[in-house]
């Protein structure tokens, strides 16, 4: 699983948007790793078809997906798979080269680490918060992020209005236009037999806080629009956030009575045989350059199962 491939940079960062993000030359390398390890990495329809008819393959298999749609996915990224020839999928929030999405969390970085003294009023309360230190940068970062995510999804943008209300120099559209796929680089790249492009939902919501019709709709529409732009199927779905405090067997349900091949979460997992029956959960093994300290070969302490196998305490199905 990865999001964004972004040049090394010595700019300070919020660890949590940093660690979002490879270099080029990481990617490169992990690629390398994979092949020189003996791995076959393979489209995500491949992975189904592998999962459904049992394929024997000889090799293990390792699927590359990207979450929400950056532009540095098409400008960093595609040029490095077509170089080495490797497959790979990318989810779409639909909300992102639409314009209408805000990318709030780059935003806020990007407030934090300019100013020293953050002060909105939020819900009726005033709040105020001195980061003038590195760690003081970082907490307040946390707390108003969740400030952000907790609250009722009818007022979230609100929220978002409300906290930079202040700092009214800050154009959201124009931000979220430099750093979001355009439709034109979406539908080049789906020309392209190494590409997948999934559905990630319209507004990149934690869908166990909607209603079963609004989740519906949030799958539906977006596998819709994207089919409306690139005059292809869209098979394959991703869970935002997609960990056990935001999905669960409500929304594996209504992912399955869509009819995706697959949908996948963010639990860190290895997939088995047994995920034959279990498409609609597929877990994922984080791609963090900053987890592993810049060294690529900790990844095989992840797809060798010895990190997932703690973490999940031995279940193989997550």
């Amino acid at each position: 699983m990865f999001h964004r491939v972004c040049p090394n940079s010595t700019k300070r960062r919020i660890r949590s948007n940093s660690g979002l993000e490879v270099t080029p030359e990481y990617l490169e390398s992990t690629i390398n790793f994979l092949r020189q390890n003996d791995y076959e990495i393979v489209s995500l329809s491949r992975a189904a078809q592998i999962l459904n008819t049992g394929d024997n393959i000889k090799k293990k298999f390792v699927v590359f997906t990207f979450d929400d749609g950056y532009a540095d996915n098409y400008t960093h990224a595609y040029p490095i798979f077509k170089k080495h020839e490797v497959p790979f999928t990318i989810y779409v929030t639909t909300q992102l080269p639409d314009g209408d999405a805000i990318l709030w969390w780059y935003l806020l970085e990007e407030l934090i680490l300019n100013e020293n003294l953050i002060e909105f009023e939020f819900s009726g309360r005033q709040y105020q918060y001195s980061c003038d230190n590195f760690w003081g940068k970082e907490s307040t970062y946390h707390d108003i992020h969740r400030l952000i995510l907790n609250g009722p999804i009818d007022d979230f943008n609100e929220r978002i209005q409300q906290i930079f209300k202040n700092y009214d120099n800050i154009n959201f559209q124009e931000r979220t236009s430099n750093l979001a796929l355009s439709w034109k680089q979406i539908r080049e790249m789906s020309e392209d037999d190494l590409v997948e492009i999934g559905a990630h939902t319209i507004n990149h919501h934690a869908l166990n806080k909607l209603p079963e019709a609004a989740v519906q709709e949030e799958m539906e529409g977006s596998r819709d629009r994207i089919e409306s732009e690139i005059g292809k199927k869209v098979e394959h779905f991703c869970y935002p956030f997609g960990t056990r405090n935001e999905v669960g067997e409500r929304e594996f349900r209504i992912a399955k009575r869509c009819g995706f091949k697959t949908s996948t979460t963010s639990s860190s997992a290895n997939i088995f045989p047994e995920h034959k029956n279990f498409l609609e959960r597929l877990p994922r093994i984080t791609i963090n350059q900053k987890r592993d300290n810049g060294n690529v070969n900790y990844l095989a302490l992840w797809l060798n199962g010895i990190f997932p196998c703690i973490l999940n305490k031995f279940k193989r199905i997550v």
